[in-house]
């Protein structure tokens, strides 16, 4: 029977639970870190508002749901502890990338994905606090592709059951899938940076381990084609799941406050980062949760999971 302590509320009517903050003085009780655990198995993303203002209280819950690990896009990495990754906005930036999503220029938007869809070892979750939300804009939206996979037509889970798709580093989104689908990059540019990220692939269907629950395992970010089929009617499959997927109407979108801690299952949701108008400040901070399915790989059969190329410098 879960304590008092921990208990919680429905985050929206699709997806996700809501905990108080008081929750996270009483991570040392190994009790409430197993309900918490379970919790997060359950729902998929757990919500604390206005719960952390420091990062070594943001490490030790962290560690409620496993070893953490840096962040493939290392040059995110704070140089004070590589654990913790900074998603910064600031104002007037030339680097930044700009796009415009249904004709609003937006900073910082990231079509809908799951973290390291690029890498043949897929973490297990993350940990984003908000250290100063965005004024204007900012969300970050979250899906649940276990129910998106319930809401297949049998059909479609039998023709998808055993396909793989090859997944490649896009930097700049030049495949986006799914909605929005009028995203355009705002000022188109030559790349300054130099990536080394080769092609992986990844099963279209996993199970939920602890559950044995099925998982549209679908990143729309990052998907190139396909494994073992015609070019033409990988892209319409593709396009047809990805829009199956990212349907608006299954999302919750969250609106930050400061100090506000959102907690995801990456194997399980695919999630997607608004971006702000120009001139708008936003810092999140983000710890990865280590762990593999072990259904990942590299298309290049040479290339060794367990030592990846170095990864990149931005």
């Amino acid at each position: 029977m879960r304590s008092p302590s921990v208990s919680s509320v429905p985050l929206s009517d699709s997806i996700g639970a809501e905990f108080p903050k008081i929750v996270l003085e009483n991570l040392s009780d190994e009790n409430t870190r197993a309900a918490i655990r379970q919790a997060w198995l359950e729902h998929g993303l757990l919500l604390f508002r206005n719960a952390l203002s420091s990062a070594d209280t943001h490490l030790l819950l962290s560690r409620v749901f496993g070893d953490m690990e840096p962040s493939a896009t290392a040059h995110l990495n704070s140089v004070e502890n590589p654990f913790l990754m900074e998603l910064r906005q600031t104002p007037n930036n030339p680097k930044a990338r700009r796009y415009l999503v249904g004709g609003e220029e937006r900073i910082g938007f990231i079509g809908w994905h799951w973290d390291q869809a690029f890498m043949p070892k897929i973490v297990r979750g993350a940990v984003l606090r908000m250290v100063e939300p965005a004024h204007s804009g900012g969300r970050t939206g979250f899906i649940d592709a276990i129910a998106a996979y319930d809401r297949l037509t049998e059909d479609m889970k039998l023709r998808i059951a055993d396909l793989e798709v090859v997944y490649e580093f896009s930097p700049a989104m030049d495949t986006v899938r799914g909605y929005p689908h009028d995203v355009v990059a705002a000022h188109p540019s030559e790349p300054s940076s130099v990536y080394n990220f080769p092609p992986v692939v990844h099963p279209l269907v996993i199970t939920q381990p602890e559950t044995g629950r099925k998982v549209l395992k679908l990143s729309p970010l990052h998907s190139r084609y396909i494994l073992d089929m015609d070019r033409a009617a990988s892209d319409r499959l593709l396009t047809e799941l990805a829009d199956h997927l990212t349907d608006d109407r299954y999302a919750y979108n969250h609106r930050w406050d400061r100090d506000d801690v959102l907690i995801w299952d990456n194997w399980r949701l695919i999630h997607c980062a608004e971006g702000v108008p120009e001139g708008v400040a936003r810092l999140g901070v983000r710890t990865t949760i280590a762990g593999d399915y072990n259904a990942g790989r590299y298309l290049d059969p040479t290339l060794d999971p367990d030592n990846p190329p170095e990864r990149f410098d931005d």
